[in-house]
């Protein structure tokens, strides 16, 4: 049987953690290593994950790790997990997210059948009480590489990740984007299934719903921008039609998920730099054959339309109007 490695950050997290071993004890497939990468949390994560590892039962085929460090930020945490684990394969987990009891076999049995280096799925976006606000389900094509950009939700092998030295940036924003570009810089193994396991939890004290609220040193988009470019597969990347897509996507989300904090002039000021970066490292961005009402196939209406609608306002040049009344309803 192989083993499945599941990487665990943890700050600060000590309500989570009862939760995160009923769930991976509830799991079908039981040959585990639970890595718990305790990233300099300042409450009692640590003993919570100590006592509840004393009282696992052994017999269940599943082992408990706990590795503590000073804190370098979810992507270093995940690094540290990458260098820690012994399993055949890699799977992410967010310590105030949910998976479902069948959700490590489902992603193996692909990877195994397919012998992928990388499996891609779906993802709910859950309230704290279970309520699904969105069921994002993906349909094997190549767009589905875009439309999951974060570490979990996936299965990667861990043979590949180390023989490619692949790791996450040590940035609060983007890390997982980079991680996962690059993974797919250096494979074509990679498979989708519909089947949709992962909850992403609604979190309003969250590192994105708090830090990334606001234009800053540390979530400048650009910063990620910048190590994408630096890729030895930047140049191949930088003329493909669905990574130029979700370049745009990225930039106009993020200028607008930080418009709720950042004051207007310092708003559009960053959305220039943003647009600059991109037009001038991929020239004729701005007119790519997939802006369109529906976008690339697969892609949700809540994600099409709305850059559809910005890209249509650029044009006539009232997206500046649109960010201050934008900025003024937030």
């Amino acid at each position: 049987m192989k083993k499945v490695s599941v990487i665990i950050p943890i700050y600060n997290g000590e309500k989570y953690i009862d939760g995160i071993f009923r769930q991976i004890g509830a799991q079908t497939y039981k040959n585990l290593e639970v890595l718990f990468i305790d990233d300099g949390s300042k409450d009692n994560s640590a003993s919570g994950i100590k006592e509840n590892i004393l009282g696992s039962k052994v017999e269940e085929g599943i082992q408990y790790r706990l590795v503590s460090q000073e804190n370098t930020g979810q992507g270093g945490a995940r690094n540290r997990g990458i260098k820690e684990a012994t399993g055949d394969y890699l799977l992410f987990m967010d310590q105030d997210d949910r998976i479902k009891a069948d959700y490590i076999e489902r992603l193996l049995e692909v990877a195994e059948k397919n012998d992928s280096d990388i499996v891609i799925s779906g993802y709910e976006h859950v309230t704290p009480d279970g309520e699904v606000r969105e069921h994002v389900e993906l349909i094997n094509n190549e767009w589905c590489r875009f439309m999951n950009i974060t570490p979990w939700g996936k299965i990667y092998r861990r043979e590949f990740v180390e023989r490619e030295n692949i790791r996450f940036l040590p940035v609060p924003l983007g890390e997982d984007i980079y991680f996962n570009v690059l993974s797919y810089s250096h494979t074509d193994k990679v498979s989708y299934t519909g089947y949709v396991g992962y909850q992403w939890v609604i979190n309003g004290t969250s590192v994105s719903n708090t830090v990334h609220r606001r234009v800053s040193e540390e979530s400048n988009i650009l910063t990620l921008f910048d190590a994408l470019s630096r890729m030895d597969s930047a140049k191949k990347w930088m003329q493909d039609d669905q990574f130029r897509f979700f370049m745009l996507k990225t930039g106009i989300f993020h200028v607008l998920y930080a418009a709720k904090g950042t004051p207007v002039e310092e708003l559009l000021g960053y959305r220039d730099d943003v647009f600059k970066w991109l037009c001038d490292k991929m020239p004729g961005l701005e007119k790519n054959r997939l802006i369109t009402w529906n976008g690339p196939e697969g892609e949700r209406a809540s994600v099409a339309r709305p850059i559809f609608i910005y890209m249509m306002l650029r044009r006539m040049g009232l997206d500046g109007v649109f960010l201050r009344l934008f900025h003024l309803g937030r």
